[in-house]
């Protein structure tokens, strides 16, 4: 009986530590050691896993100017987050959602990954963003829809980029077609 309780314990303090709360987002000092060392093309390029979704702030940025559409912020833990991994099978890698995703948004990938590789520049870009939408990215996953509105200095270049979110923040869901729903929702507050 005392072994058991002491499992229980166990498990109740374990299982908070490695829950997909952003708190617990820390890269252990092995990783950060050995990130010197991975062979530059085995590093995430500006395509998410050719998934469709960008990883670059700026492309994404000019997509959705050029192409008059909101972006799809996907903040998440790919390589530890479960409900992240199930997120990304339930919906964002059915067709459902990718014909969907074509049609009305620009998809953006933020991705803290523990053990995956990251190019030290997408990591900076999305420790900054992440940083940015603190009060609304607690955990992952979170899928925010927002648009940019660039200020430029008199000379062309940036001078800083206001950031309006459309709708409410998502999380998990189990199908495309709830998901879409909620995002439908969202995208009707987007004033054009």
């Amino acid at each position: 009986m005392y072994i058991k309780k002491l499992i229980y314990l166990g498990l109740f303090i374990y299982l908070p530590l490695t829950s997909c709360s952003q708190k617990n987002n820390t890269t252990s000092p092995i990783a950060e050691n050995n990130k010197h060392s991975i062979p530059q093309e085995k590093v995430i390029s500006n395509l998410a896993n050719n998934s469709g979704w960008l990883i670059n702030y700026e492309d994404v940025y000019n997509q959705s100017i050029e192409q008059n559409k909101p972006i799809m912020a996907n903040f998440t833990g790919s390589d530890w987050c479960g409900w992240c991994k199930k997120l990304k099978k339930a919906v964002f890698d059915t067709d459902t959602f990718k014909k969907w995703a074509e049609q009305n948004v620009i998809l953006f990938e933020l991705d803290y990954p523990r053990r995956t590789p990251q190019e030290s520049d997408i990591k900076q870009q999305n420790a900054n963003l992440q940083r940015t939408f603190g009060q609304l990215v607690r955990g992952f996953p979170t899928v925010l829809i927002f648009e940019i509105d660039r200020v430029l200095k008199e000379d062309g270049s940036k001078s800083q980029d206001n950031i309006k979110i459309i709708g409410q923040r998502m999380g998990y869901m189990a199908d495309p077609v709830s998901f879409i729903n909620v995002a439908e929702t969202n995208l009707k507050n987007r004033q054009k």
